[in-house]
């Protein structure tokens, strides 16, 4: 059925959920567990009513502002669309929903909000979406962005994930974004440990994840199996580390007295060998400490 809907209307597009940012009629395709959206404009009235009859599970998305959204949408999406701009330049920030809003309009207004200049937000479906931003003299910090991400939840009542790509001109950023859409992939999985995302905060668990398990366990073996067997060593490390080797921050955060945190670390390099004060040695150590509490989700 599809196959010879496709060949009636070679215009449509074949997705698996309704893609917002395209004004189009969509039809559920139960045996190829797929939808199949027609330019209304393609129809005529009895097309769309035998269309209607014939599948009974239809979603119709108005058109509404939807020809920018839809230019930047098949510009990323699809091979050889033509750029939505000729200057500028731009980032894609992808944002995930745990579970639908009440209201499609009221999220997208929400995840707008948190950015300083106007953005163009686009659903991609029901739950995702992605944020076309142009570079000007001031962009959204990382701060700014995790209050707003807490705001959101807040409002809406359910965890969202934002991935934070990076300023391309236009020309790249296409090639850039596939990139990119797979790290948005890779962070949902780590949802726990984190509600906002980057290329660089990304990168370390990235190319874990691609290091085969028999190299991983030569190189880590004795390390993960100490944070194993000491877990608070290990996330003191990890804290340590992470709050570039700052002893006063990290006790504070710890709710410990900076003498007991010093303890732990000259307890630490004592058994490993290692010392934290050489760049090379707290990298190793750091990996570690992501590969033993974050590397596996399910953890």
């Amino acid at each position: 059925m599809l196959d010879r809907l496709k060949t009636r209307y070679p215009n449509a597009c074949i997705a698996d959920e309704p893609i917002a940012a395209k004004p189009l009629l969509w039809f559920w395709m139960e045996e190829e567990k797929q939808y199949f959206g027609i330019d209304p404009g393609e129809l005529t009235p009895e097309e769309t009513m035998l269309l209607k009859t014939l599948f009974p599970k239809f979603r119709e998305n108005a058109p509404g502002t939807a020809s920018e959204a839809s230019k930047w949408y098949d510009y990323l999406f699809l091979p050889d669309a033509e750029a939505p701009a000729r200057g500028g330049v731009y980032r894609v920030t992808q944002f995930a929903l745990a579970k639908e809003g009440p209201d499609v309009s009221g999220v997208q207004e929400a995840i707008k909000n948190m950015f300083v200049h106007d953005v163009l937000v686009i659903m991609t479906n029901q739950l995702e979406g992605m944020v076309i931003e142009e570079k000007s003299g001031t962009a959204a910090a990382e701060d700014d962005l995790e209050a707003s991400i807490r705001a959101f939840e807040g409002d809406f009542y359910t965890p969202v994930l934002l991935y934070l790509g990076e300023f391309k001109e236009v020309a790249p950023l296409k090639r850039s974004f596939q990139f990119e859409r797979r790290l948005f992939e890779f962070a949902k999985s780590r949802r726990k440990t984190s509600a906002l995302f980057t290329a660089h905060s990304l990168l370390p668990l990235y190319l874990l994840s691609h290091l085969p398990e028999g190299e991983k366990g030569l190189l880590f073996q004795s390390l993960r199996r100490l944070f194993e067997e000491d877990r608070e060593m290990g996330q003191t490390i990890k804290r340590y580390l992470e709050n570039f080797a700052n002893a006063s921050l990290t006790a504070k955060q710890l709710f410990i007295h900076r003498n007991s945190l010093q303890y732990r670390i000259e307890k630490f390099e004592e058994k490993t060998g290692l010392d934290l004060k050489h760049f090379t040695d707290a990298i190793f150590a750091y990996f570690v400490c992501l590969e033993t509490f974050d590397g596996n989700p399910r953890r």
